[in-house]
């Protein structure tokens, strides 16, 4: 079955390359850059050259696939996120439909079920939108935070011994390895026997604090760790100076917002669909221990 993977280069879709290549599936890699995917051409993947925003390229990379999986990347320059959200999520349903793709896996997100209060995964919620109405067997994987967000403070932890988030730290989010994404994803597009439009929800072995990852840091790490409240108004300013879009930080504000009061799992059972192995003890010790030093 020839599958074809967009972000074949970042953590969950080069996670996803390699399970498929070991599985001995066909798999076509829809990347900008061929070099960082090299590895994988020399597998046997099929590399084709491009950008997900550019509708004629993708529609004809996927020409043949009987599978996909889409994931939409971050645009953090972009001035309007949930119109380039749309946009990408119009440019998959073209492919899906223009080439009668049988399966899809689409990776969205926990909070897609609300299509509002969730900053940038209120997008995904439109995306899920346009490929229900042209895809007859659909999962869309909604996990929970990435654990990887935590390497966002590396800086912080090495310089201030600190995370700092607009964030209660009492507040539990569903968090899950994008290892363990992977293995979803995978499991998913070689099981040939489920159908039909699904949503498939995905965390980690507990739901976690940000306490408790600033206390499981500061065990892992050997040195003191602490999770640091910011007003809303100080994040802002923080990511502003990193380069993010006005637009691209109001988003941003308003998914910790949903983390702080629950609304990001409003509407869902308290059990998920799906838990990964990695807990975030694991994730420190195998991730970002070796970062810090």
């Amino acid at each position: 079955m020839s599958i074809a993977i967009t972000t074949p280069t970042g953590h969950i879709g080069s996670r996803l390359t390699e399970k498929l290549l070991d599985a001995g599936a066909e798999v076509t890699l829809l990347a900008r850059n061929p070099d960082k995917v090299a590895a994988f051409a020399a597998r046997g993947a099929k590399v084709l050259q491009g950008s997900l925003e550019d509708e004629a390229f993708v529609v004809e990379a996927t020409r043949g696939a009987r599978a996909l999986f889409w994931l939409t990347p971050p645009n953090f320059q972009t001035p309007d996120f949930r119109a380039y959200q749309r946009h990408l999520g119009a440019i998959a349903a073209k492919a899906i439909g223009a080439n009668d793709i049988q399966r899809v896996v689409h990776l969205s997100s926990v909070g897609a079920q609300l299509g509002w209060g969730a900053g940038p995964v209120n997008g995904l919620h439109d995306i899920e939108k346009a490929i229900n109405a042209v895809a007859s067997n659909v999962t869309h994987l909604r996990p929970g935070a990435f654990m990887e967000n935590a390497l966002m403070s590396l800086d912080t932890i090495k310089t201030a011994g600190a995370v700092f988030m607009p964030v209660s730290g009492d507040s539990r989010v569903p968090m899950v390895a994008t290892r363990d994404i992977a293995s979803a994803a995978a499991g998913i597009l070689l099981d040939q026997a489920w159908s039909g439009v699904r949503t498939t929800t995905l965390y980690g072995p507990r739901e976690l604090g940000y306490n408790d990852v600033a206390a499981t840091l500061s065990e892992v790490l050997g040195k003191p760790v602490a999770h640091v409240r910011v007003t809303p108004e100080q994040a802002r300013d923080a990511m502003l100076a990193m380069g993010l879009t006005a637009d691209m930080a109001g988003q941003y504000l308003e998914l910790y917002e949903s983390f702080d009061t629950g609304r990001i799992t409003q509407g869902l059972p308290t059990e998920p669909d799906l838990r990964g192995e990695t807990t975030f003890e694991t994730f420190a010790r195998t991730v970002v221990k070796p970062l810090i030093g």
